[in-house]
């Protein structure tokens, strides 16, 4: 394709250049204080919440600063070069102390907005907020009580407030008009105030207003608590560029600068200053009875893992795939946002590519190309394997060949799903059933009692036990999520992101209260392949052909003393079979295990299937070494606090048939029944990807990994030296980047104990 040469080929424009410069200066000022409205007017507080929460919504709009990154051709910031103001911070109270009070008893307040969700991106190029509130106008005979009204009057509320601030926007630009020397800088400026009042109010007309519409509601939902993705951008917003450049009305080479601008937007409110390196870190105390995740994860603490994530807000474009209709959606938008993230070498916006066995040579190759530059983006997402998954969840074939990620790597159907999700720790399920339901920690009685392990002589009992708490865990957790549905509606409704969403108008009602099309919410196996490593240990070692190697009070024994007194036992488990080698014996277990987990939730989520639907994944995002402390040792040979692999890649350091090993062991492991998703994530050594050979290798390994049929991927290219020498001498390496379970982030700014983890990572064999 020669515009895809075109496109790789091209120089970066002196805007561009300077913009990216200046973008990552600002990373490292610290930020000025800024002072967001603290509540709402008082002769609002007697009207529905609902309306309140919108209120909240347009009052915060109408205090934003309106400032202008200098040469910017999109308006609308989150935070500002100088003054280094974030206005994302900060959201107006508007609920009084009775509701304030209600709500906490159950956990909540007016900060428990989710995220994770794509809005309805192509509808509201299409019709612009005008002609989404024609819609609500029709809805309002219909309403059939006040709760239904007020919803309506809500959306009202909040599309009229997100109107008035484009329309600060433009006059902002038109005042710096007026003042500009230069006639070019002052024609673009003309232009972007014309853009705004075309859109979000009308349809978008142009590439660069349907990117300048994304743009500005995406910062809207982040700067009022709601943190959600962009989706499938190459999709939805290449019908304007292409009838762009059919008219002639716009370059490649100027798309490309637009696209460029496009995505440095989101690196604005980027933060490294100095507290976030690792020199400036204060430990924190681990405390076994603070589990995060309302005790369905074994993560002890968030402090650490917090600052890791300072620069990861949700997010996500995803480029490429099928189409809704089962054609290749590739087009010259997916080039565009896949170089403007190459050349940037910045940790935003994340980027998915969705691949099947038609993908075009040519995208694998700009893909190949992106990830050999380091950052561990693009992830890859296989629709061989989802789209199917996503249908025997009940997903129209449809719907689900438009699937996309949450910001994360999270599946969901874009502009139709109210999505949630919890961690289900495998890990603990196994220690429970080998500590009569306690926890090796505290003590504490987490499960039920299953009996004493050290009395079981068959590995059925083992098994059993295993599974009688893994069922307790899923029967309390679903029976919770059931009884708490709409609980987030009383105190935190989301009536602008209801009006961007197919079901909440029609329904008149809010996606909290379940307005949305599909309703779903993930159930995560955290730890897997510990757990896989762990029950094949102990099938193997204690009950094995060998017979007699250990028995079961030994084994508990040992683990009570994490191994101390134990080596030649330990030894032995950790010689059993693991996972990742695509070894017979521990991925047989492997399928057990994911076979009883997604069988368990689908037996306990069947009652609820028409209120919601429970797809199964496997994950620990970038958690994994909470997640770890907060686990004892386990029976693969895992000491104490030792952190857990990262999703469902194999445990650190046991994957010694290297990545082709990995992904066979992975590719068996039923994703079909994994419509949630199950990250893979992979070390790549920089040296084995070099030149055009090297470009071939990922091609290859891209296409395979379709073809095997596993679900998602992630390959971080890097050399532990150069890891080592980003430790020694980070100012020479602010721009390397490392892939966190979800996420990228810039290793320099990461705590010491991440830092270490990707350097062992990155010396492993895969």
């Amino acid at each position: 394709m020669d515009d895809v040469q075109v496109i790789w080929d091209r120089a970066d424009t002196t805007r561009v250049v300077d913009l990216r410069r200046r973008v990552r200066g600002a990373m490292e000022r610290p930020p000025a204080g800024w002072e967001c409205p603290k509540r709402i007017d008082d002769r609002h507080m007697a009207e529905p919440l609902a309306v309140r929460k919108a209120r909240a919504i347009a009052l915060k709009l109408s205090h934003m600063p309106t400032d202008l990154w200098e040469g910017q051709l999109f308006a609308g910031s989150m935070t500002l070069e100088e003054p280094r103001i974030h206005a994302e911070w900060g959201f107006p109270d508007y609920v009084n102390d009775q509701e304030r009070s209600k709500a906490a008893e159950r956990g909540l307040s007016i900060h428990s907005v989710f995220g994770h969700i794509v809005p309805d991106y192509p509808r509201l190029l299409s019709k612009g907020m005008c002609g989404i509130l024609a819609e609500v106008d029709a809805q309002r005979p219909a309403a059939r009580s006040a709760d239904e009204t007020a919803f309506l009057d809500s959306v009202v509320v909040a599309l009229d407030g997100v109107m008035a601030f484009a329309g600060r926007l433009a006059e902002r630009c038109d005042l710096e008009a007026s003042q500009q020397a230069n006639s070019q800088r002052a024609k673009e400026l003309r232009e972007m105030a014309a853009n705004l009042r075309q859109v979000p109010s009308g349809p978008a007309q142009t590439f660069w207003q349907a990117l300048q519409v994304v743009w500005l509601l995406h910062m809207i939902f982040h700067s009022t608590k709601n943190g959600n993705a962009m989706g499938r951008v190459d999709q939805y917003v290449w019908p304007y560029l292409q009838a762009d450049l059919n008219q002639g009305r716009i370059t490649l080479e100027q798309a490309a600068e637009l696209t460029d601008c496009f995505c440095l937007k989101f690196n604005e409110r980027a933060k490294a200053t100095e507290e976030q390196r690792p020199e400036a870190r204060k430990e924190e105390p681990v405390n076994p009875g603070s589990r995060t995740r309302h005790f369905t994860s074994s993560q002890l603490g968030r402090n650490r893992d917090s600052l890791d994530a300072t620069n990861h807000w949700l997010q996500n474009i995803v480029v490429g795939g099928l189409t809704p209709d089962g054609a290749d959606g590739t087009n010259l938008l997916s080039f565009l946002l896949l170089e403007s993230y190459r050349r940037h070498q910045m940790t935003n916006p994340l980027l998915t590519v969705r691949v099947h066995c038609g993908s075009p040579g040519e995208l694998l190759r700009c893909t190949s190309e992106t990830l050999k530059d380091g950052g561990g983006m693009p992830a890859i997402f296989n629709d061989e394997a989802i789209a199917p998954a996503l249908v025997r969840l009940g997903i129209p074939a449809a719907d689900a060949r438009d699937y996309t990620n949450d910001g994360c790597w999270e599946v969901i159907i874009p502009g139709r799903t109210d999505f949630r999700f919890l961690r289900i720790s495998v890990m603990l399920c196994l220690e429970w059933a080998l500590n009569r339901g306690r926890s090796r920690l505290d003590g504490s009685q987490a499960g039920p009692d299953t009996g004493d392990p050290r009395t079981f002589v068959t590995w059925e009992q083992v098994w059993q036990a295993f599974l009688r708490q893994l069922d307790v865990l899923v029967e309390r957790t679903v029976a919770r999520v059931v009884a708490n549905l709409n609980d987030r509606s009383t105190i935190a409704p989301v009536p602008l992101l209801s009006a961007l969403l197919d079901g909440p108008i029609a329904a008149r009602t809010d996606m909290t209260a379940g307005g949305a099309k599909y309703r779903t919410f993930g159930m995560l196996a955290e730890g897997a392949a510990h757990a896989i490593d762990s029950l094949t240990a102990i099938r193997t070692v204690i009950f094995g052909k060998d017979g007699n190697a250990a028995n079961m009070v030994q084994l508990c024994d040992a683990i009570d003393a994490n191994f101390s007194g134990f080596a030649p036992l330990r030894s032995r488990l950790l010689g059993a079979p693991k996972y990742g080698n695509d070894d017979p014996v521990a991925d047989q277990m492997g399928q057990e295990m994911i076979e009883v987990f997604t069988a368990t939730v689908a037996r306990h989520a069947r009652a609820h299937q028409s209120l919601i639907k429970f797809p199964c994944g496997v994950g620990t995002f970038s958690w994994y070494i909470g997640i770890g402390e907060g686990l004892g040792a386990s029976a693969d040979g895992r000491l104490h606090g030792e952190p857990v692999s990262s999703n469902f890649s194999p445990a650190l350091g046991r994957d010694m048939e290297g990545i082709p090993g990995a992904i066979l062991s992975y590719a068996k492991m039923h994703h079909c029944n994994l419509p949630a998703g199950a990250p893979l994530d992979l070390r790549l050594a920089r040296r084995l990807v070099q030149g055009e050979q090297g470009t071939d290798r990922m091609v290859g390994l891209i296409r395979s990994f379709a073809q095997t049929g596993g679900s998602m991927m992630t390959l971080t290219v890097a050399d532990t030296e150069e890891l080592r020498a980003a430790q020694s001498e980070p100012d020479k390496y602010k721009s390397l980047r490392v892939r966190m379970g979800g996420w990228c982030a810039y290793f320099t700014m990461l705590s010491r104990e991440q830092q270490e983890h990707h350097i062992k990572r990155q010396e492993a064999k895969a």
